[in-house]
């Protein structure tokens, strides 16, 4: 998530989607998306289906160095070459000292290429596509662009290099917390990336206000029950309602309901309920009863527990407002809570709470579903001097120990290895108590779309939920509007090649989710 961790003031995740939008709308992506998947000069990856050899080494760390002594034994690299990766400004503090030390273990000379406008990087990586010139050897992307780059022939697919180095992503002691081991690198069920980052939502609220006796008494009068935090939608919003106090200056929540997230909040409901963005063959399925009427509780949510700038602010809002008191509970990136607990920045330090996002019952089971909000990942370039020694890079970087110290660091980057949330530098970094709300919510975290074309459709969707929100539209017009605009965006870019992508897509969402689907008929396997 951008600047997460530092450079707050200037945040700029609302230019980048705008650029984005409109770079998938009718820029570069409907350039670049249709060509053909070229061919270099050198195949960048193993044959498919022919054995691959396996690297020896205890660790992926050492793998990945073993590997990079046999490309210089092999003439294929030496000493001093050089290699650029192009990344965000605010994964710096990340990255900077990792590429010090590789460099002193290796002898090649891997630098930086710094954009501080995610926008910025979407441009020249899809201008990469169609120029070719090389210039970037290693993208670190969001999630939900792999698919356009992959369609655009500019990275190369790393299956291959998985099964050779084994980076003990999806099995193992140190692997990835599921499902983010699988959607933050596969695109149409093969590894185009490899996930560095872990923007899961997450929800803090005001603990001093539910530990007071007081408010405690006053809500068990109300609704005949403890004071607690609630574990399902029905729940929550009365638990909102209750704290909302607007003639004392605080309202019930900040949950985005604006131009770029409006989804956010909805999806999360509409898929804890058991729905689905598409069916089988890529026709919309938002329209339907779970669609319409989780966006019906969203809009009465926001119109009547919210500040106005839930819905005419930007992303940034809830950045400001939950620090400064003025809600009672708000969801954002995981760095919100540090945010909140920073004296530099917050008015509320040492009342911060956070908790499991709520979710919806069927037959007595509880089903949570947490939007991972974009998130970074590392893609190569095709057109690299030398892919593989790219590879053995991020291998090494995304590592147990290597990403241990490099994550721990301040920075965009998010906690994602299972094992890691135990140990004492992410305690430190996150807070204790935060650590395990955030390792169960990550457990619960499904994709946001990252098809071809994911921008665009993400962008009509918030379009209309955002004139639901404003009261506009009613939520089911928002929702048949919306659904249309999909239909034309998959027949643009061709609803083959899109049902292939959103069948092995929704294999990505937590295993509950699936099971759901399969229990309503939604989807047969």
């Amino acid at each position: 998530m951008a600047n997460k961790k530092n450079g707050y003031g200037k945040l700029t995740r609302r230019e980048f989607l705008k650029a984005a939008g409109l770079a998938a709308a009718g820029g570069i992506l409907s350039t670049c998306a249709p060509t053909p998947t070229p061919t270099p000069a050198a195949p960048a990856t193993p044959v498919p289906g022919t054995p691959v050899p396996r690297v020896e080494g205890a660790t992926p760390e050492e793998r990945a160095l073993n590997g990079i002594k046999a490309l210089k034994a092999a003439g294929k690299i030496k000493d001093g070459d050089t290699f650029v990766i192009l990344h965000h400004s605010g994964q710096r503090n990340n990255i900077v000292p990792a590429l010090e030390e590789w460099n002193r273990l290796t002898g090649l000379n891997f630098v930086s290429a710094e954009e501080g406008l995610e926008a910025n990087i979407y441009t020249k990586v899809m201008n990469e596509a169609v120029t070719r010139t090389g210039s970037y050897d290693i993208f670190l992307t969001f999630v939900n662009w792999i698919a356009d780059m992959a369609e655009a022939g500019l990275i190369v697919d790393q299956t291959e290099w998985w099964e050779k180095y084994d980076p003990e992503v999806d099995h193992g002691p140190s692997a990835y917390v599921p499902p983010i081991d699988r959607f933050t690198s596969l695109y149409k069920g093969r590894r185009y990336a490899m996930g560095a980052d872990n923007d899961t939502f997450s929800m803090f609220y005001r603990k001093d206000l539910m530990e007071d006796p007081d408010e405690q008494k006053r809500f068990e009068d109300r609704f005949g029950r403890k004071l607690e935090v609630p574990k399902t939608w029905e729940e929550f919003d009365q638990w909102v309602a209750f704290f909302d106090r607007p003639d004392q200056g605080i309202r019930g929540v900040h949950m985005y309901a604006e131009r770029y997230f409006a989804y956010t909040g909805w999806a999360a409901r509409f898929i804890s309920r058991g729905g689905a963005y598409f069916d089988d063959n890529m026709d919309p399925l938002i329209t339907s009863e779970e669609g319409v009427t989780a966006l019906e509780e969203m809009v009465r949510l926001i119109q009547n527990h919210a500040w106005p700038d839930a819905v005419t602010g930007d992303w940034s809002v809830a950045y400001t407002r939950f620090p400064e008191g003025s809600v009672f509970c708000a969801w954002a990136w995981p760095s919100l809570g540090k945010w909140a607990q920073d004296p530099k920045t917050s008015k509320i330090v040492g009342k911060v709470g956070a908790m499991e996002i709520p979710g919806t019952m069927h037959d007595g089971e509880l089903i949570r579903a947490v939007p991972h909000v974009v998130g970074w990942s590392f893609s190569i370039s095709r057109y690299s001097k030398s892919p593989e020694a790219c590879y053995c890079f991020i291998q090494w970087f995304c590592g147990p120990k290597t990403g241990l110290d490099a994550i721990a660091r301040v920075g965009t980057l998010d906690i994602f290895r299972q094992p890691w949330f135990n140990e004492a530098k992410m305690k430190e970094a996150y807070g204790e108590v935060f650590l395990p709300v955030l390792l169960a919510n990550s457990k619960n975290a499904f994709p946001d779309i990252s098809l071809r074309g994911a921008n665009e459709y993400l962008d009509k969707l918030n379009l209309h939920l955002q004139q639901a929100f404003a009261g506009q539209k009613k939520p089911e017009q928002a929702l048949k509007d919306a659904a249309d605009e999909w239909q034309k965006i998959t027949d643009r870019l061709g609803r083959l090649g899109q049902i292939e992508a959103w069948r092995q897509e929704r294999k990505n969402y937590p295993e509950p989710i699936q099971r759901l689907w399969q229990k309503k008929g939604i989807f047969k396997d």
